[in-house]
């Protein structure tokens, strides 16, 4: 019988350490370390299904808010044991896009994200010979716009999509 418990209770603490509560933060400037009003965080959960080779990723839920005054922000988590970590990126326009899983430009791995309440943001803004149109695939890898065409972070990046295809990628 102590078996038993014992396993139910360890089984509990592995399913509820895989939800994910909501998160609270703050996005700030990189050189100031001023508030970021209205920028856009995005978060995404997915449930990948199917066997090992054959997997198809779906989207599970998405929260969108813009950063208030003081640069924060309140996410709703979700409480299912059973989608992937979430996906998380804040944009604001005349800043680098910030991601939980990489860095642009370069793409380097993140290494200093962990899902919590509590988190400062540091937006870095955007440097003349930055291109537009690998930060827009920085933006969108492995985010599923395509499914979510009416979403705030679509509509914010809009505009760098439209810019015209030989000017140069210093626009602002």
């Amino acid at each position: 019988m102590r078996l038993i418990i014992a396993v139910l209770i360890i089984s509990a603490v592995l399913v509820a350490g895989s939800c994910y509560a909501e998160i609270t933060g703050i996005v700030v400037d990189a050189e100031t370390d001023q508030p970021v009003e209205g920028a856009i965080v995005f978060v995404e959960w997915t449930k990948t299904k199917g066997l090992p080779g054959l997997t198809s990723t779906r989207v599970y839920k998405i929260v969108e808010v813009e950063t208030d005054k003081e640069g924060k922000f309140s996410i709703s988590g979700t409480l299912s044991p059973f989608v992937d970590p979430p996906m998380v990126v804040i944009y604001k326009r005349g800043y680098v896009a910030w991601r939980n899983d990489f860095i642009f430009p370069g793409w380097k791995k993140r290494t200093d994200f962990k899902y919590q309440s509590d988190m400062v943001i540091k937006l870095e803004k955007f440097r003349e010979g930055f291109s537009h149109k690998e930060h827009l695939d920085f933006i969108e890898y492995g985010v599923h716009l395509e499914e979510t065409k009416t979403q705030k972070l679509d509509k914010a990046v809009r505009w760098e999509k439209h810019l015209p295809k030989k000017a140069p990628d210093s626009i602002k």
